[in-house]
C-alpha cells in the first residue's frame, strides 16, 4: 500500500537482454528535490541488504527525493540468469535506468551504490556527463579481491559440507580462467563475469 506522501509505480524497462524490474519512490510534490538511482550489490548480497535499500529509499522519498531502484539482468525480478550476465551488460543496464530517471524528473542524477553497486556507479559516473554525485555505501574498492572472497563462500560450504575442501581459490580461478563457470552459493560465475569484476578497481 503506498505509503502518505509517496508515490511508488513499480514497472519494467526494456534492456537489451530482456526487462528490466525497477521501483520508482518518488515524493507527492510538484518537483523533487532531487534524484538518485540505486545500484544494488553482488548475487547473496543484494537479496540480505534489500529491505535496508527499500527502507532507506522510502525515506530519501518522503524527504523529498526521487529513487529508481533496478534490478540488473540475471538478478531478481529481472530477465535473464545471473550466470549469463556481464559487467558491462550491468553497465548498460544502469545507463538505461538513468537515462529513464533524468527523463522523468528533469533533475540531475545521483547514483547511490551499495559494495559492487558502489564500484558500478563509480565507473557509470565516468561515463556520464551530468551526474550530480555519488554516495557510495560500503563500496567494493577492488574487484579482484571481491572476487576472491566470493570464491571462498564455495570453499566454506565444502568445508561445512565435507569437512574439508576439495578445492581453492587459485583452482576455481584457473577454472574460470579456462572458460569453465563455477557455482558458487547457488550463483553460477561465469568466466566473463569473473574476468570483469576481477579488472574493476575504484
Amino acid at each position: 500500500m503506498p505509503e502518505a506522501g509517496i508515490g511508488i509505480e513499480p514497472f519494467f524497462l526494456e534492456g537489451a537482454r530482456g526487462p528490466l524490474f525497477c521501483l520508482h519512490l518518488s515524493p507527492i510534490t510538484p518537483l523533487p528535490r532531487g534524484s538518485l538511482l540505486y545500484l544494488h550489490p553482488f548475487a547473496e548480497e543484494m537479496h540480505k541488504s534489500r529491505r535496508m535499500a527499500a527502507l532507506q529509499a522510502r525515506a530519501l522519498a518522503q524527504n523529498g527525493f526521487a529513487v529508481l531502484q533496478v534490478d540488473l539482468t540475471g538478478c531478481g525480478d529481472s530477465a535473464g540468469d545471473f550466470g549469463d550476465a556481464a559487467w558491462t551488460g550491468w553497465l548498460d543496464d544502469a545507463q538505461r535506468a538513468h537515462d529513464w530517471l533524468r527523463q522523468k524528473t528533469t533533475r540531475p542524477v545521483t547514483l547511490w551504490g551499495l559494495r559492487t553497486g558502489a564500484l558500478l556507479a563509480a565507473e557509470l559516473a565516468c561515463q556520464l556527463p551530468d551526474v550530480q554525485g555519488l554516495l557510495l555505501w560500503q563500496p567494493v574498492a577492488d574487484g579482484s579481491l571481491f572476487l576472491n572472497q566470493f570464491l571462498r563462500i564455495k570453499l566454506a560450504s565444502e568445508m561445512l559440507t565435507d569437512g574439508q575442501s576439495r578445492t581453492g581459490t587459485k583452482e576455481l580461478l584457473a577454472q574460470l580462467d579456462g572458460g569453465q563457470s563455477v557455482e558458487v552459493g547457488g550463483y553460477l560465475l561465469s568466466p566473463a563475469m569473473a574476468r570483469e569484476l576481477g579488472s574493476r578497481k575504484l
